[in-house]
This record gives C-alpha cells, structure tokens and sequence, in this order.
C-alpha cells in the first residue's frame, strides 16, 4: 500500500496538462523554424545538431534533456515529481514526433510528394493518382520560395502522413504498456539515456544526493561541450585550427555525424577487406559507458572476429575489386552485394543479423515474458488484478483493448493508403511488433539503436507477398516499400520511435514516482499535438524559403528513391530463398549464444554483442571504437574504485557530458540562427 500513495502522491494537474500542451505548440512551431533556419545555412548547421535523435544509432531525443538544463536558473524551486518529469515528457514528444532528426522535416510531407515531379510516365500517374498527393503545380511553387502556401492542397497530405506517425504511435506505445512491469521493474533495463536525463533531473531539483558528485558532472559537461564547441568553430571559421582533423585528410572524410569515412587509398583500407572506419563523436562513447559491461566487450570481440572472417574470405578468393571501393560501398553493399562482407557471401552476416537475429530478439522476449504474458492474459479475461498490475497505468484489461484497437486503426489506415489486406497485415506486424519490440529492447540495454538505416534491410517481410518485385509496379508497391523504409531509417521518421520514448518516459515515471497513468495520457496528448503541428509548420516553411536554400530529398525517380530500395533490380539482387536462408542462420547463432551464455557461466559472449558488431546502424556510423573505449574506460574505473567509483566518478561524468552535448545543440541551433539572418 506504501508503494501505492508514493505513486499516487505525484499528479500532473489537468490545468498543467493544458499549460504543457500550449507550451508543446508553441516549442514545436519555433523549433521547426529555427531547424529550418539552419538548414539553409547549410553545412554542420544542416545536418549535426538535432533536438531529437543525433543519428540512426543514438536515437535518443536531445531536446528532452535540453529543456531540463534550461530550467537551471530555477533549480531548487521547481518539483522533481511533476514539473521537471512533464517537461522531460514534452521534450521527449517534441523532441522525437514535433521537430525530430533534420531528415524527418525534409521527408514528410514536402520530400515524399515531391517525388511525383522527377518520376517518369507512366509511373508518375500512379503518384499522382494517390489520393493524398497535392497536384503537381502545387508542389512545384516550392522550388520558387516566397509563396503562400496552399493549405487546401496540402491538407491531404499533411493529415495522412501525420496519422502515420499518431496510428503506430498509438499501437506501439500500447505495446509498451505491456511490457512496462517486465522490462522496468523485474529485468531493470537500464536504458542509459534516462539515467542520464534524471541525474539531471536530481540536480536542477537540489536533491542533497547530488551534491557529492557535481564536481564530476560538471567536469564531464565542460569536456562535452568543449568537444563540441571546438566541431562548432571548426566548421565556422577556416582559421581555426583543425585540432580534432574534422575537415579531414587526404586519404578520409569526416562526416558532419564524426564518422571517419576512409577512401579506397587508405593504407588499412586497401590492406583489410573488412574496415569500415571509425568514429569520433564523444557522445555515443558517453553512453555506451552505462551500459553493460559484458555486452560492450563482446561487441568489439565479435567485430574483430569479423575482421579475422572477413580477410579469411578474400584470401579464398571473395570480395574481388573490394580494394577499389570506399567504406560505404563497403557497408552497404552499394557497389554489389558480392563486394560487402556484411551484406555478400559467404558469411552475410548483416542479413544474418537484422532478419535472424531481430526475430530470434523478440522470440527471446515473448519467451522470457511468458509467465508475464500469462497473467496479463488471465487478468484481462477474467477482471482479476494480479499484485503488480496496481501499479501499473492501466489495468491489462484495457491494455489489451488499447492493442486490439490500435490494430484495427492501424489496418484502416494502410488500407487507404492502397495496401492489400496481406501487405497491410504484413507491414503491421514488422513496424508495429516486430521491430519495435526488438529495437527498444536493445535499445533499452545498450543505449544503441542497432536496426535504424533504411538502407537494404527493412523491406524482406514483403518477400512474403513479392518473393520477387513485381513486373508491374503499383502503389501498392510504392507505399509498403515506403513505409518501411522509410521507418526504420531515423526513429523520428517512423513507428520505431513512439515504442523507444514511451518506455522511456515510463521508465523516467518509475524513477521519479509520478502517476504513469498521467505520464501517458500526457505522451498522447504531445505527441498528437507535436505531430501536426510539426507537419503544418514544415510546409509553411519549405514554401516559405523554396527548395533551392532547403537541402531537400526526392529529387529523384520514386525507382531510384534515392537509395535505389524501390526498383526492381535492387529488390532481386539478393533472392527471397537466400534471403530465408541467412535468416535462419542468424535466428540459430543468436539462440546458440542466449543458450552458451546461460548454461555456462564463464561464457563471456553476449549475444546482443554478436548483434551490435554485425549489425547495419553501429558499422554505419563506425562506432566499433565507441564500444571499446566505452568498455576500456569502464573496465578501469571497476577495476580499480569498483562500484562505488562507478556510481560516484564515472557515471556521474558521463551524465554531464551527455548533458553537454545536449546543451551544445542548442547553441549550435541559436548561431545558425543567427547565421541566417546576418552571415559571417
């Protein structure tokens, strides 16, 4: 009962849920602007910074942590409970569905509509024909800028690509639910960027506990945004010194992200068939230090097994021509599928993981969660609360309501987007179940949002349907390869990213001990908001400022898609039966791993890690060396202070230098700003 009046003690007041709700309007409106302000700046401007996730790994909404740090000034006068836990909620929905990666902005809706004007006949008049495609002079007064915009022309599309967002949101997040009491208060994930978000939220609250380790915090914070403030001017001033070699060298590239992208004349490049390169951003090395020890030594030990693999297989005569081809054609397999070790034969191991082992992931979960599963089931069948179900936010009961009809709204709207019953279902399952289970799991472990690149992968569940494209392309076709490419390419572009911050948000909930039912009422609520408000400011300001001063995407065939995932050619390149094949595989090597790990012991092999070293989004970002230096750093600090100089030293160092990546986004933002309307 004691357990139930300290939940029931914290309330999110009905007239604080409309204050927030104004508040989450006007920040989404404002953000969405000054996004924009800086992408027609253009360069770091447009595509570093981010008020939601930092990269298809990092999928974490900064923006959530940002709005914390900037009630500060307050601190000591402003309620742990309630004011900062809905201020990190808000952040979280604008920061993830209102503004979102800068890709997000670009795509929905201008991006994708725009698509209909570089579509040859007769493929155009199946884009056109859709009926939530403004008319084809509609979209080309973007390219002029400085027009007002057609709201009549473009409410279709406004309307039905927020629903996207707000119909999965609604089914994943009621997933969520019921899954909270496992994943939160038995398994304790636990997810690093919320430890992260409520250090912050202990200190700008005054907790006493906190005291003790601030000089650490701002110790961590100074470096961060030391870190980031010297990227900044780097990219600013041609005069400043290149200490960090960002604007890279004869032999690789540095992207806007840290990626250190090597070119085929690279000394290792032209030596090792498998090398895709390193990263140097700070922020994902900050993270992965919360996480667990085990997972983050055997990712690094698998990726130098790979490497061992890799050069194995060229040796016995695969891979030819792999030394003309650069880290990403490498990755991706842009140059073909033969010349990829992680995507071509023999080992396909990229397939391996990300059909296999994203199955083999949520097999593992609904196995784990059986017992649990079984209780919600016979709580909700027969009206009986089990004892941890009075702590949850609703009971299993509605839970499950929640669920079937989220389906049911789900199934509606791909049906009017032109899909079949089959493909609809098929689309339902792997965006609504599949990879949101999978994804915010990992993800809740590691800190890693190991399946996030829309390149190559997502689509193979409509091998189902298609074993091969269709000789004649439909919407049907266009859309189904739409939505889940386009979901699994940054989770503020998708369903994906409802499922991460909603246990996010209930996770933060349990840690501060306010009502999960108004936290998720309050997500509902910012999310539907954010949503729209987001889309309608978007394109307000793409005609505003014209496609020519926005970096803009689809500016290319709804074929080549510009990642070329719509044609049939790419589609056929890697045969359904093999396809089938190399997920089997990998479903067996993960279960193999889950099985050594718990027989034995002394195993020291996480099959999570075998995941992160093979999967798309960390060799993506080359963030190999962010898991060892990550598992280095830790491994000192337990070796020599153990756990006290764990939870003393080093967490509260890497909390603050999350923190000061989060805040030098926001500066990074004000200059860019600032930038557009006086340049220097």
């Amino acid at each position: 009962m004691s357990s139930e009046k300290i939940v029931e003690e914290f309330r999110i007041k009905p007239s604080s849920m409309v204050l927030l709700t104004v508040l989450t309007i006007i920040v989404t409106f404002a953000g969405t602007v000054s996004l924009f302000l800086n992408l027609s700046v253009g360069g770091i401007f447009g595509c570093r910074y981010s008020f939601g996730p930092a990269n298809e790994t990092i999928m974490v909404p900064t923006f959530a942590i940002t709005i914390l740090l900037l009630a500060y000034p307050f601190k000591g006068r402003i309620s742990t409970t309630t004011l900062l836990t809905s201020l990190y909620i808000i952040g979280s929905a604008i920061g993830i569905y209102g503004i979102g990666h800068f890709q997000n902005n670009v795509n929905f809706p201008v991006s994708i509509a725009r698509l209909t004007l570089f579509t040859e006949p007769p493929l155009r008049g199946i884009l056109e024909n859709m009926w939530w495609m403004p008319p084809s002079n509609v979209i080309q007064l973007i390219h002029i800028g400085g027009v007002e915009t057609n709201w009549g022309a473009w409410a279709n599309a406004i309307v039905f690509w927020s629903l996207y967002f707000i119909v999965f949101y609604l089914l994943t997040s009621s997933i969520m639910l019921l899954f909270r009491h496992r994943w939160i208060d038995v398994e304790r994930l636990p997810f690093p960027y919320v430890v992260a978000a409520y250090d912050v939220v202990e200190r700008v609250s005054g907790e006493p506990n906190a005291k003790r380790t601030m000089r650490w915090f701002i110790l961590g914070f100074i470096v961060a945004l030391l870190f980031e403030i010297q990227i900044l001017c780097t990219n600013l001033f041609p005069w400043w010194p290149d200490i960090l070699a960002w604007r890279g060298t004869a032999t690789d590239s540095t992207s806007p992200h840290g990626c250190v992208c090597l070119y085929s004349t690279d000394i290792i490049t032209r030596t090792l068939a498998w090398w895709p390169g390193y990263t140097k951003n700070i922020h994902p090395v900050l993270i992965y230090y919360l996480a667990p020890l085990e997972v983050l030594f055997s990712a690094w030990a698998f990726f130098v097994v790979l490497i061992i693999l890799a050069q194995i297989a060229y040796l016995l005569g695969y891979y030819t021509g792999i030394f003309d081809a650069g880290s990403a054609c490498r990755i991706l397999g842009f140059a073909g599928f033969k010349m990829s070790p992680l995507f071509g034969d023999p080992y396909n191991f990229g397939w391996m993981t990300m059909i296999g082992g994203t199955v083999a992931i949520a097999v593992m979960i609904l196995f784990n969660s059986r017992e649990h599963l079984a209780r919600t089931i016979r709580s909700a069948i027969y009206g009986s609360k089990s004892p941890e179900e009075v702590r949850e936010p609703f009971s299993y009961r509605q839970v499950y309501m929640f669920i079937v009809i989220s389906v049911a709204i789900v199934m509606a709207y791909l049906l009017s987007a032109g899909l079949s019953v089959g493909t609809a279902l098929i689309v339902l399952l792997a965006l609504g179940f599949l990879y949101p289970l999978s994804t915010t799991y990992i993800f809740g472990l590691t800190g890693c949002g190991y399946a996030f690149e829309g390149t190559v992968w997502p689509s193979w569940p409509l091998r189902f349907i298609w074993p091969q494209a269709p000789q004649n392309y439909t919407s049907e076709w266009f859309m189904s390869k739409m939505f889940m490419h386009y979901a699994q390419n940054i989770p503020s572009q998708g369903p994906g990213g409802g499922a991460l911050y909603t246990m996010q948000c209930l996770k933060m909930g349990s840690l501060t001990k306010v009502n999960l039912r108004d936290i998720y009422v309050l997500l509902i609520i910012t999310t539907i908001v954010s949503v729209f408000v987001g889309s309608a400011t978007r394109v307000w300001m793409i005609n505003l400022l014209g496609a020519g001063r926005i970096p803009l995407k689809g500016g290319c065939s709804i074929l080549s898609w510009c990642w070329n995932e719509a044609s049939a050619e790419r589609y056929n390149e890697m045969p359904s039966e093999a396809l089938l094949g190399y997920g089997i595989g990998g479903f067996v090597i993960i279960m193999a791993l889950f099985a050594l790990r718990t027989r034995f012991l002394w195993w020291p092999l996480h099959p999570v890690g075998f995941i992160l070293a093979t999967a798309i989004s960390p060799n993506w970002m080359r963030e190999w060396n962010a898991f060892l230096e990550a598992w280095i750093a830790k491994f000192i600090t337990l070796r020599i202070g153990g756990s006290k100089a764990y939870e003393e030293y080093g967490v509260p160092f890497a909390c603050g230098g999350i923190a000061g990546y989060a805040l030098s986004n926001l500066i990074a933002y004000l200059v860019g700003t600032v930038r557009f309307f006086i340049p220097f």
